[in-house]
């Protein structure tokens, strides 16, 4: 009887299961906050990408003819897919856009609300970069959160 109890009340591995719990919550808390710094870093850079191709299309706007036949020409009128290949062109390690990702369009208003024609000085440029960021955390299913960010600048040239 007395060996019956001494098993029952046995605690030599109670360390090694309180220590799997305990770890467990922690990794999944580390890879939590790992995943909430990616979707931070991926947020900043599409508001870069943004803004960097808003003035990419803003500085290539009314005084040129011609079209841009490269993200790198200059002295040339910028269309919506130099825009997005310019984005893409900007690519940061872990994030993977494409060019459906990026929306370039020209208004035909002013800053103050006036009508203008399109590419015009004093017209405005708008730039959407989105992206659908999957969190991946270890025991929780996938979610897909989408980040999107937009930029408007006026043409000045």
């Amino acid at each position: 009887m007395q060996s019956l109890k001494s098993l029952v009340c046995d605690e030599d591995a109670a360390e090694l299961v309180e220590f799997s719990l305990a770890a467990t919550i922690v990794f999944m808390l580390i890879f939590g906050i790992i995943e909430l710094c990616l979707v931070m870093y991926t947020g900043s850079f599409e508001a870069m990408a943004a803004q960097q191709a808003t003035r990419y299309a803003m500085v290539r706007g009314s005084d040129w003819t011609t079209s841009c036949a490269s993200v790198s020409s200059f002295g040339c009128k910028a269309s919506a897919a130099n825009v997005q290949n310019y984005v893409l062109s900007l690519a940061h390690p872990g994030i993977n856009l494409t060019a459906s990702n990026i929306a370039a369009t020209w208004l035909t208003t002013t800053a103050t609300g006036g009508t203008c024609l399109q590419y015009s000085q004093g017209c405005q440029v708008e730039v959407t970069v989105s992206y659908p960021f999957q969190v991946n955390i270890p025991f929780f299913p996938s979610v897909s959160i989408p980040l999107s960010s937009t930029s408007i600048e006026t043409i000045q040239n």
